[in-house]
Order: C-alpha cells, then sequence, then structure tokens
C-alpha cells in the first residue's frame, strides 16, 4: 500500500507552486538523488555569498576605513545574531523546509547583488551583512535538514558528504573567482556582485524544482530505502504519531550538545581560513591577494572531492565513530605540522600541499559526524531533525563569535600591517625621491617592521590553541549513538529487517 505522489495543490492554472511543495511519496533512485543536488545546490550558493568577503576582506578594510580589529568583532556580533536565526529555523520542524530555502536565497541574493555593493560606510556594511548573517542562519539549517529526509540511513553519509561539499565548495567559489577576476575586475564590490546574482538564478530555480517530504513522511527515520513501503503505508493510514511539544527540552541532552560542541570548537582553524586566509598568508608567508586566494582553492578543491567520495566508503561499513576519530586525529597532526612553518620560507607549493592535508582531514570527520549527529536526534524523536539541526548551528555560530572576538587580540599585529601598503608606497616614493622619512611616516614603518616580528608569534599562538581544540571533538566521539563494530552494525540491520517486514505483513493483513 502506498500513497500517491502529490505537490498539494500544483493544480495547471493556479499560483500554488509558488508556496506548496509537499511530496506524499517517499523518493528513491534518480530522482531522491535529483533533489538532493538541488538541496546541496542551494548550499554551496548560500555559502559562497557568506564567503565572499573572506576573499576580498583586505579590500574591503582598506576601501571602508576598517581597521583588523573592527571588521572581526562586527563579524563576531553578526555571528552572535545569526545564531538566533539558526535557532528560529527549528520551526522547520512544523513549518517545512523549503519556503524557507527558496525565498530566503531570493532575498539573500538581491541584498548582496544591489545592497552590500552600494555601501560606502563601515558600520552600513556591518548592519546589512548581519541581517543576511541571520537569513542564512536560517537557511543552513533548513537545508541539511532536507538532505537529512531524503536519505535514510544507510545512505546518510554519503548524503551528508554530498551535503558538506557546500561550505568548502563555497569557499573554493569564492577564492577561484576573486583569483581570476579580481585583476580584471578590481573592485570588491564585483565579487558580492556576482555571488548575489548566482543566488538570484538557484533561488529561482529552487521556486520550481524544489520539494520536501510531507510531515507525516519525514517525521518517521527510514534505516534504508526498503523501508519505503512501511513508511508510505503508515503515514497513508494516519498511524504516524508525532510529539513535538516542548522540543528543545525533549532535544536538550549530553548526547546531543557535547557532540556539537566538540565538532563546532574542532573547526576553530577553519573558521580562520574561511574569514581571513588572505590576511594569514599576507602577514606571515607575503604571499599577495591572488596566491593567497589560490592556496585557499587548493585546500577547498581537496576537501570537496574528499566530500564526494568519502561518504560511501563510511557507509559501507555501517559506523560512523571510528571514522570521526580517524579524522580528529589527522586533524590534529597537520594543524601541528602547519605551525612549524609559521616563521618559515615555505614555498606556495608546500603551503598548498599541507592546506589539502588539512582541509581532507576536515571533511574527514565532518562526513561521518553529520551523519552519526542526524541519527543521534533521530534516536530521541525523528519529528525534531530541524530542531536538533537548529542546536548545532546555533551553538556552532556561538563558537564562531568568541573566536572572531578573540582572533584580534592574540593576533593584533595583523591590524597594523593589513594597513600598511599606503605607509609602504609612501616611503618608497619618498627614497625614489630622495626626500628624507621622518616623522609619522617613520613612526609607521617602525611600527610596521615590529608587527612584521610579532606576527609570528601571535599567528603561532592562535595555530596551538586551534590544535588544542581538534582534541576536543576526539573527546565527544563516544556520546554519539552508533557502534563502533561493522559487525555490530551488521546485526541490528538485520534486527532492524526482521522487524520491517513483520510491520508490513500486519499491514497487510489488516
Amino acid at each position: 500500500m502506498t500513497a500517491t505522489t502529490t505537490t498539494a495543490g500544483a493544480e495547471p492554472g493556479t499560483l500554488s507552486f509558488l508556496w506548496r511543495r509537499r511530496l506524499d511519496r517517499y523518493p528513491t533512485g534518480g530522482e531522491r538523488y535529483a533533489r538532493l543536488v538541488l538541496a546541496v545546490l542551494a548550499t554551496v550558493v548560500i555559502y559562497y555569498e557568506q564567503y565572499t568577503l573572506g576573499a576580498v576582506s583586505t579590500l574591503v578594510q582598506t576601501e571602508l576605513h576598517m581597521s583588523f580589529l573592527f571588521l572581526l568583532t562586527s563579524l563576531a556580533i553578526g555571528n552572535l545574531i545569526g545564531a538566533f536565526g539558526s535557532l528560529a529555523a527549528g520551526l522547520a520542524d512544523r513549518l517545512g523546509r523549503a519556503n524557507i530555502v527558496v525565498y530566503g536565497m531570493l532575498v539573500i541574493g538581491a541584498v548582496t547583488a544591489f545592497g552590500v555593493t552600494l555601501v560606502t560606510d563601515k558600520w552600513v556594511f556591518v548592519v546589512i551583512t548581519t541581517i543576511v548573517g541571520v537569513m542564512e542562519g536560517m537557511l543552513l539549517v533548513a537545508t541539511p535538514a532536507l538532505v537529512r529526509d531524503f536519505s535514510p540511513q544507510m545512505g546518510r553519509a554519503r548524503a551528508m558528504g554530498f551535503w558538506n561539499i557546500a561550505p568548502p565548495a563555497g569557499s573554493l567559489l569564492a577564492s577561484a573567482v576573486a583569483a581570476a577576476t579580481l585583476s580584471s575586475l578590481v573592485s570588491w564590490q564585483s565579487q558580492f556582485m556576482i555571488s548575489g546574482i548566482a543566488g538570484i538564478v538557484i533561488s529561482i530555480i529552487a521556486l520550481f524544482f524544489l520539494k520536501e517530504l510531507s510531515p507525516e513522511l519525514r517525521d518517521q527515520a527510514a534505516v534504508d530505502e526498503g523501508d519505503r513501503e512501511l513508511l508510505e503505508a503508515r503515514a497513508a493510514s494516519g498511524q504516524v504519531q508525532t510529539h513535538v511539544e516542548h522540543p528543545w527540552r525533549q532535544l536538550m541532552h549530553a548526547d546531543v550538545i557535547l557532540p556539537a560542541i566538540g565538532f563546532s570548537v574542532a573547526l576553530l582553524f577553519y573558521y580562520t581560513i574561511v574569514g581571513f586566509a588572505p590576511v594569514l598568508f599576507t602577514t606571515v608567508w607575503h604571499m599577495d591577494l591572488t596566491d593567497a586566494n589560490s592556496v585557499t582553492a587548493w585546500a577547498w578543491g581537496f576537501n570537496v572531492l574528499v566530500s564526494l567520495t568519502y561518504g560511501s566508503l563510511v557507509d559501507k561499513f555501517r559506523v560512523r565513530k571510528p571514522w570521526i576519530l580517524a579524522g580528529a586525529i589527522l586533524c590534529l597532526g597537520t594543524q601541528v605540522y602547519m605551525l612549524t612553518l609559521v616563521g618559515t620560507d615555505a614555498s606556495y607549493l608546500h603551503l598548498a600541499i599541507a592546506m589539502a592535508v588539512l582541509a581532507t582531514s576536515w571533511a574527514g570527520f565532518a562526513v561521518p559526524w553529520y551523519a552519526a549527529y542526524t541519527e543521534t536526534v533521530e534516536a530521541r524523536n525523528p519529528a525534531l531533525t530541524a530542531t536538533g539541526l537548529a542546536i548545532w548551528a546555533w551553538i556552532i555560530r556561538v563558537v564562531v563569535f568568541v573566536s572572531f572576538l578573540v582572533t584580534p587580540f592574540v593576533v593584533h599585529s595583523a591590524n597594523t600591517l593589513v594597513n600598511a601598503e599606503p605607509y609602504v608606497a609612501a616611503a618608497k616614493q619618498a627614497k625614489e625621491a630622495g626626500n628624507p622619512i621622518g616623522g609619522d611616516l617613520a613612526r609607521h614603518l617602525a611600527e610596521i617592521e615590529h608587527a612584521s616580528v610579532s606576527i609570528i608569534g601571535e599567528w603561532r599562538t592562535w595555530m596551538a590553541i586551534a590544535a588544542v581544540c581538534a582534541v576536543a571533538l576526539a573527546l565527544t566521539v563516544p556520546v554519539l549513538k552508533g557502534p563502533w563494530r561493522p559487525s555490530t552494525a551488521r546485526r541490528m540491520q538485520e534486527e532492524h529487517d526482521r522487524e520491517r517486514d513483520a510491520a508490513i505483513a500486519e499491514l497487510h493483513a489488516h
């Protein structure tokens, strides 16, 4: 017994397709992958828009007269406010996910392309990007919830690996587009215009094609595609009973909270790379902006490649925890190695390889972690998946808030070096003209020279803190639901199959 597919009101000649996106049938095969592709594509563009600032942060600082401290503080506050947008997205368990994505993307794209690009004041820039950040916080809960809805647990790591390409792919797009176009387009506004238009285009595509499961289907946990008949039969017969009262109280438990904290702090250096890779590579290894974005692009390229391929391997062994732990260990080791490169004359290739390995480790623990975390939430209440993801998103944004707030006090010399170009240029002109260098210019040059020495120790301190934070992830792995051994996972699968077959037989008997 199966239900028929409907889109609840998408009759010819009506405009109901603008808001009604319901699927009463659990998609499988090519249809399921197509719906996953659209959800992931939307997420890639959302992250692209979010990470555009990181690719041109030094240009924005210079033109809008921002200090490094001002930029980091404003980003910190934006992430804190955006955290509450993520909490609000927990309503997607009751109101649905798809419309949040479609119309949220449309607004963000329009503001990014036609609002941010007109800004000439740093305070206006902060206000607009903060408002956009709140909406992005909502979308970045709704999209993984959609991915979870369309992926049974036995394919969850592959689906979440697919979704995990979104952050690195967004960063890759931001870095690659900047590296390819900044030399000709020059202005930082051009990058926001490009990413905003991309957001508008994808939102229009989503308007026509993005769908979501009916509440009766999404509020059940699917272990594999063989559960489809049972899920649809229960939904059609009205047997699905959901308990969404007091959602926060239901999920405020150690197995939900602690892993979210461990995962969030383990990505401390990731946030640094996303937001300030140009600052790091230009102040420590004296790269120009194009090379800095190019090194970052290599890192995100490897992260995308691992995310696309790694999930299938994780699903094959049917366990998550050993893979998360292995990724955390690789992350720790690579960060320690990168710390030793600070203060050396490491080549472009050397840094690109180190960043590629580090980005690989991020995908190495993130892909199985997303699968394990959503399955842990499902074990408590599958009807509260978006709420569980909202808790994770709130925690991760609070951690980003703290990191952005603390970074300028640890790496305080970066502010002097980021704003050094006018003084260096003035000194060069004075030298070419045979004029003496004195007064304020001499003082600024002395500060720049001192900062060039101090920055090495400051970045070492920050990278050491980030390495220690990677340990937190390893410590929280045992709290997640799920077995450590593949043999145990196989026995659990066999037991589930027997229970499913018995339930289907009972439904047919009635």
